[in-house]
């Protein structure tokens, strides 16, 4: 958020792009895994990369160019500052140091409390009403989100697919999730006042495809609408960190993740028993609606 002042929800969405991707490749991969190594098998070889990458997260390192900032003082007396490329080769070359400008995102900014907030401003925020509408919106837009997920493979085989056509729901809704974090994302960034607005849609949307959902018992019908619940909820993901940026401040935003997953750990815990057997599209759909409503009034107050 730094770094980005026009393009600041493509650049949020750019990052979440992966997760989408993994559910392209994950449908195809994970049966053949299964049906080669067995489901433990299949399981103890998606852990291991995992457990490799705690001992070292960042396991590629890249030695093309050394870069450091130093300071120099002109003749007038003013500070200037220069970056300095040391190219690394045989040792024949000779190091050449090459003097380029400072690009303007390594410039000094204001300080936005990175290093800690106060209690004051913790006080302050319980007091802003769009730290309440975010944290509920989001609060139900994860949850409900992440039930669907886990739950869409058996709906889709109450509507009678075999379980290897309904596996592909969730590659449906990554195709849908990759169109909101990349292309949405984008739109809302060149449309004045657009992330409130988009963000809102696409809750809107989500509630009326999950709606959809309950009324058509064919299998083409709820898979595009799957897929359309994947590009909104694609978008509402990824924009989360910019209307926690504009409307609470980039200090506030590990505070907000803290309280959304405050209030989702107990829900989470008995969310069998609120889904039980066949009442979830009516559950989600009742929540979506309410989410919905508050975010869309929230969004056309503020703009």
């Amino acid at each position: 958020m730094l770094y980005f002042d026009k393009y600041k929800a493509t650049a949020t969405g750019v990052k979440y792009a992966a997760i989408a991707a993994s559910g392209l490749a994950g449908p195809v991969i994970m049966p053949l895994l299964v049906g080669r190594y067995g489901f433990s098998g299949a399981i103890a070889m998606q852990a291991a990369p995992l457990v490799m990458l705690i001992k070292q997260p960042r396991p590629f390192k890249y030695f093309c160019f050394h870069i450091g900032t130093e300071k120099q003082q002109n003749p007038s007396g003013e500070n200037k500052q220069r970056q300095t490329i040391i190219a690394i080769g045989t040792p024949q070359l000779q190091k050449i140091p090459v003097i380029l400008p400072v690009s303007p995102v390594h410039q000094p900014r204001a300080a936005v409390g990175m290093a800690g907030i106060s209690a004051g401003s913790v006080a302050g925020l319980l007091f802003m009403p769009e730290f309440y509408v975010l944290v509920f919106a989001y609060f139900l837009n994860d949850w409900t989100y992440v039930t669907h997920a886990t739950t869409v493979v058996d709906y889709g085989r109450d509507t009678g697919a075999p379980l290897e056509e309904a596996n592909y729901l969730q590659t449906y809704g990554a195709v849908g999730e990759l169109l909101g974090r990349l292309v949405v994302p984008f739109l809302s960034d060149k449309v004045l006042c657009g992330h409130s607005l988009f963000a809102a849609v696409s809750m809107l949307g989500s509630a009326i495809a999950v709606l959809g959902m309950t009324f058509n018992q064919s299998f083409v019908w709820f898979a595009t609408l799957n897929a359309l619940l994947g590009a909104c909820e694609g978008y509402v993901q990824c924009v989360r960190t910019v209307l926690v940026t504009r409307y609470l401040g980039l200090e506030h935003l590990p505070l907000f993740f803290g309280c959304v997953g405050l209030f989702l750990l107990p829900v989470s815990l008995v969310n069998p028993m609120i889904v039980g057997e066949q009442n979830f599209f009516a559950v989600y759909c009742v929540e979506s609606l309410k989410m919905n409503a508050v975010i869309m009034s929230k969004s056309l107050v503020s703009e």
